[in-house]
């Protein structure tokens, strides 16, 4: 009689995991590696192309440049779109306290600049809207379920508002540490042993 491949692979390594000839602190490392569906928590500095330090989680790096309020780390599910393409992608298959340096096109960061999302809207409109009496001023920033907003331009019966990023069409580079992964459902470090009805454990009888 003779095994199928898989059932031998799987009775080889359990024999190399009794014997001691595998690692398995390397088994566990592979095991915290970052993976679709994952929930991870990132420590992360942004900084524009000519590594200027424009917001951070790192209290060290916030105090180095001089940034007065330290954002909060990120946390979010491995490519479920809750964050920006360039970073969904670029922690898969990193590991708990592993660094790395991501050096972002606009497409894989906040976008390329769209001029649909400028929009000129009457005063009295904002203000109800607001619920304010006050106009706000150019360059302001303005939050809303969009994100941030900035005010380009008032005049005395119209704002504009730009609901591009501020750092739209730019390179951007993201220095990201993990500091912890949930394994989600759609893992697939952990592995599966085969029930006695799978075609793992056939037995093709032959001379």
């Amino acid at each position: 009689m003779r095994y199928s491949k898989l059932f031998m692979m799987l009775i080889l390594g359990s024999a190399l995991l009794l014997s001691g000839c595998v690692d398995t602190e390397d088994l566990s490392a592979q095991t915290a590696s970052v993976e679709n569906g994952d929930i991870v928590t990132l420590d992360y500095t942004v900084m524009s192309e000519d590594g200027t330090v424009v917001e951070t989680s790192n209290e060290e790096s916030a105090e180095n440049n001089n940034i007065e309020q330290t954002a909060e780390p990120l946390v979010f599910e491995v490519e479920s779109g809750q964050i920006i393409e360039g970073i969904d992608k670029g922690v898969v298959g990193m590991s708990e306290g592993e660094q790395k340096e991501l050096t972002l096109p606009p497409e894989q960061a906040f976008g390329p600049y769209r001029e649909e999302l400028v929009q000129e809207i009457p005063i009295q409109e904002y203000q109800n809207a607001t619920n304010t009496t006050e106009v706000p001023q150019p360059g302001e920033q303005l939050m809303s379920q969009m994100g941030v907003i900035t005010v380009k331009d008032v005049n005395d019966t119209h704002i504009v508002l730009d609901a591009n990023s501020p750092f739209a069409n730019d390179t951007m580079i993201f220095e990201v540490t993990v500091i912890s992964i949930e394994k989600g459902e759609t893992s697939t470090n952990d592995v599966e042993v085969p029930s006695e009805d799978s075609e793992a454990f056939t037995v093709d009888e032959g001379m």
